[in-house]
């Protein structure tokens, strides 16, 4: 008899409001100590050693949403085993590239977010299960390279590769390699978050930092650490920690170089007003710069019609002082 599996996604509102459905999506911008973070580049680890990451890859569990004005959406979702039982898993699972940004939450009914509620990794309920079970586009599909152990140990709640230049000879002799196995391991984050809302889409912004991930578990040393091993511990303890932060500023509350900048979204200009003669410097999401010249003290407008839709980082610098901002273009 042919087993039919059914994924659904429900939204629960724990207060309601007469909200419009919006699309959520989460926008997480990947750095390494506050620099644009690209796979196989050249980065630090503690004690000055080199490293190159060669393959970053990790599961989200998104749980639930939460606003400012005390709403509340929870994610769950249901599907039918080979024997044909209803099996009800906690969140909306996500599979992080680190050359990828915007992950699609889904149509919900909230406003003016807060915080949000997630796990790293996959929860309990999933995570023993037959991968090929999933559509080939959802996240716990089987991936290639394979984010999936075995069905006895379940899915890699992080697959981190890379080689290390233990010796500073520049060479990248030692290799490098996380692979978080294990129920044990599914870490939860409580998390505000700084949102961009249009009258379709409410855009969700974090930064996670990869320095912070690899603080102090003797990354230097390199090493091969697999499921549920001490490096492995300490390495999933540090999601809930530094990792994760909306630092970025979004809604432009305490400015030190700046008196305003607006729109935002913008279109074809984007208005500053200084408080001291700085340089600006533009970034697409992806960290490539676009935009790089001084402005003056007082009002500046920045032409913006050349640029592609999208989002960037707005960069102020005044001598040690800096400021960065999100900000969307539509």
């Amino acid at each position: 008899m042919k087993t039919i599996y059914l994924l659904t996604l429900s939204s629960l509102m724990i207060s309601l409001n007469c909200f419009p459905q919006k699309s959520v999506v989460l926008n997480l911008s990947h750095y390494y100590n506050e620099e644009p973070f690209e796979l196989d580049q050249e980065v630090m680890l503690e004690d000055s050693i080199k490293c190159k990451i060669s393959r970053l890859e990790y599961y989200l569990t998104v749980n639930s949403l939460h606003s400012n004005n005390g709403d509340s959406v929870a994610f769950s979702g249901i599907f039918y085993n080979a024997e044909g039982a209803a099996i009800t898993y906690p969140g909306k699972q996500i599979l992080v590239d680190t050359e990828r940004q915007n992950y699609e939450i889904g149509m919900h009914t909230i406003s003016d977010l807060k915080s949000m509620f997630f796990h790293v990794g996959v929860p309990p309920e999933l995570n023993h299960q037959d991968p090929t079970i999933w559509d080939s586009n959802r996240p716990l599909a089987p991936q290639n390279p394979s984010m999936h152990w075995g069905w006895s140990s379940g899915y890699r709640f992080i697959a981190l590769e890379g080689m290390v230049d233990e010796d500073s000879d520049s060479v990248y002799e030692t290799v490098l390699q996380y692979h978080g196995v294990g129920d044990i391991l599914y870490q939860p984050v409580s998390q505000s978050v700084n949102a961009i809302e249009t009258a379709n889409e409410i855009t969700i912004y974090l930064e996670v930092n990869y320095e912070s991930l690899l603080a102090d578990i003797n990354a230097s040393s390199g090493g091969v650490f697999h499921g549920q091993q001490d490096q492995v511990i300490g390495l999933m303890n540090n999601f809930s920690t530094n990792v994760f932060s909306n630092t970025t500023n979004l809604n432009l509350n305490n400015l030190s170089t700046t008196e305003s900048i607006a729109p935002n979204p913008f279109s074809n200009a984007v208005q500053i007003e200084l408080k001291k003669s700085s340089k600006i410097k533009i970034y697409t999401i992806q960290g490539r710069l676009v935009i790089d010249r001084e402005l003056d003290k007082g009002m500046n407008t920045i032409d913006t019609d050349m640029l592609p839709k999208g989002v960037y980082i707005f960069k102020l610098e005044n001598n040690s002082i800096s400021d960065s901002y999100k900000m969307l273009k539509n």
